[in-house]
């Protein structure tokens, strides 16, 4: 698997139920978002951005969206749930439609954050383009 740069701008994660897990696939938004999205393109309000998918089963008291703004580190940290029950029985595609959903979700919350000089809308009609693509999430190139 090629490595992600650690000057990285976007940071992918998950909380995931290990039975949603297979189905919860991060990797196309991992490498995608690393190449096709540099925030330094939005201005200089937002060096960092950490996004965490959350799929658990319901009533999960734990694992819950947030949306945090470092102003020292200028890194938004944001955490978006989706239906575990709309997952589990969601096929792959269907699952990705969620996710970018989800994600989407995430960049709009970052205009609710006390980030100043940074072109939210810009970088959401990015991530739309990069979404938009016929089978985008299928053509991560894995290998060095």
């Amino acid at each position: 698997m090629r490595e992600i740069p650690e000057d990285r701008q976007i940071y992918i994660s998950g909380r995931l139920w290990h039975e949603v897990y297979p189905k919860v696939n991060l990797t196309p938004f991992i490498y995608v978002l690393d190449d096709e999205i540099g925030l330094s393109k939005y201005g200089k309000g937002l060096k960092k951005f950490y996004f965490t998918f959350i799929v658990v089963k319901p009533h999960d008291e734990i694992n819950v969206p947030y949306a945090r703004f470092d102003k020292e580190e200028t890194a938004a940290d944001i955490a978006v749930g989706i239906s575990y029950d709309l997952v589990e029985c969601a096929s792959k595609e269907e699952t990705i439609e969620l996710m970018e959903k989800a994600y989407l979700e995430g960049v709009e919350k970052l205009g609710e954050l006390p980030i100043k000089g940074f072109d939210v809308d810009s970088l959401k009609e990015d991530v739309v383009e990069v979404f938009s693509r016929d089978g985008w999430y299928e053509r991560v190139e894995l290998k060095a």
